[in-house]
C-alpha cells in the first residue's frame, strides 16, 4: 500500500469503501474539469500550435463534449442516489465483512426463504472485497460489496444492490468525468421476494437493474447466495460484530456520517488458502422458520477444511466437497 492511500488493498488495488467513495464523487467534477483544462493547455503547448486562451477553451469544449457523450445512462446514478440516501438514514452502517465473506461464499444456502428474517441492522452496506469468483485479469470485475434494503414495492423482499470496485481511484482527479461515472454505473442489482427459495429461484426472471453486461457475465444466483448468507449471519442472536480500526485505513473527508464494523473475525479460520484447498460447505439450520412477530431463528455451520488425506473417505461416505484451485 502506498503512503498516500488511506485504503487498504485487494489484488493490489488500493480500497475504499463503496459509500465514502461514492460521497467524494460528487465534488470531484469541478476538479476533474479544471485538470482537464491543464491537460489540453500543456498538449496544446507540447504542440507548438496556437496556444490562446480561445484556442485553449475550443479544445477543451470538443474534450469534454466528447467525454459527456460517454457517459451513459442518465438514470442510474439516480438510481444508486436513492440507496445511499436510504444507507445514511439508516445509521450509514458499514459493515467489513473481509475476513468473513469466503466463509459465507463457501456456504449453501439450499432450503431458505427470507420472510421473518430480522437483521441485526437493516439499510446497511456490506463490504466483502475480493470474493472467490473474482478474476484477478479483470480489476474492474471486482464486486466489493452489497448494499441490504428491505423493501414492499413492487414485491415485498430484499433488494441486493452489488457494487464494484473502482481501479485507480488514488488517480480519479486526473480522470474524465465520463469514466468516473462509468465505473459507478458498474453495479447490479434485484430483489429477492422474502417468501422465495433463494436456491430455487429464477434468477433470469429478475428485473436487473443497473450494468446488463456486468450482470451478463456474473452469477446472480452465486452473489445471491452470498448476500443471504450475511443476511442470516447478521439475523443470528449474536453475529460477531465488533467496533473497528478500519476507519483509522480509510480518508473520511468529505464524506457523511458513516459508522464502521468488523465481522466474524472471532469465529473463523482466517488461514484458510482460498486459493488452493477442500471445504465441507458450510450450511444454515433452521432451529424456527418464525411467524410473524416472532423472527426466523437458525445456526450456522462455517465451512470446514477436508484435508487430502481424508478426501476419498468423506467422498465415499456421500459427502459434497467444495473445490478452489489456482487460476491458470
Amino acid at each position: 500500500m502506498g503512503e498516500g492511500d488511506k485504503g487498504y488493498e485487494i489484488g493490489g488495488l488500493p480500497v475504499w469503501y463503496h459509500p465514502l467513495r461514492y460521497d467524494v464523487w460528487f465534488r470531484l467534477g469541478d476538479v476533474q474539469r479544471a485538470n482537464l483544462r491543464e491537460r489540453v493547455r500543456a498538449e496544446m503547448t507540447k504542440a507548438g500550435g496556437d496556444i490562446s486562451e480561445v484556442a485553449a477553451e475550443k479544445q477543451y469544449i470538443k474534450a469534454e463534449y466528447a467525454d459527456r457523450r460517454k457517459r451513459g445512462n442518465e438514470d442510474l446514478p439516480g438510481f444508486l442516489r436513492q440507496i445511499r440516501n436510504h444507507h445514511l438514514e439508516n445509521g450509514g452502517v458499514i459493515l467489513d465483512m473481509a475476513q468473513i465473506g469466503p466463509h459465507l461464499e463457501a456456504t449453501w444456502a439450499d432450503g431458505i426463504t427470507l420472510k421473518n428474517l430480522i437483521p441485526w441492522r437493516t439499510g446497511v452496506f456490506c463490504h466483502v472485497g475480493e470474493t472467490l469468483e473474482y478474476d484477478k485479469d479483470n480489476p474492474a470485475s471486482l464486486i466489493e460489496g452489497f448494499y441490504l434494503t428491505h423493501t414492499d414495492s413492487p414485491v415485498r423482499g430484499w433488494l441486493l444492490t452489488f457494487v464494484t470496485n473502482y481501479p485507480e481511484w488514488d488517480q480519479r482527479e486526473h480522470h474524465m468525468p465520463g469514466q468516473t461515472r462509468a465505473n459507478f454505473n458498474r453495479f447490479i442489482a434485484f430483489t429477492i421476494p422474502e417468501d422465495a427459495d433463494v436456491a430455487k429461484l429464477n434468477y433470469k426472471k429478475l428485473d436487473v437493474i443497473g450494468d446488463k453486461m456486468l450482470a451478463q457475465n456474473a452469477s446472480l444466483w452465486h452473489l445471491a447466495r452470498l448476500a443471504t448468507n450475511a443476511l442470516l449471519y447478521l439475523a443470528r442472536a449474536r453475529p460477531d460484530i465488533q467496533g473497528t480500526m478500519s476507519s483509522l485505513r480509510v480518508e473520511t473527508a468529505g464524506t457523511k456520517r458513516t459508522e464502521i464494523y468488523e465481522c466474524g473475525c472471532d469465529e473463523v479460520d482466517t488461514n484458510i488458502d482460498w486459493s488452493n484447498t477442500t471445504l465441507i460447505p458450510g450450511r444454515w439450520i433452521v432451529d424456527e422458520v418464525g411467524v410473524e412477530g416472532r423472527p426466523m431463528v437458525t445456526r450456522w455451520i462455517p465451512p470446514k477444511v477436508v484435508w487430502p488425506e481424508n478426501k476419498d473417505a468423506y467422498l465415499e461416505e456421500g459427502g459434497k466437497v467444495l473445490e478452489f484451485r489456482p487460476r491458470r
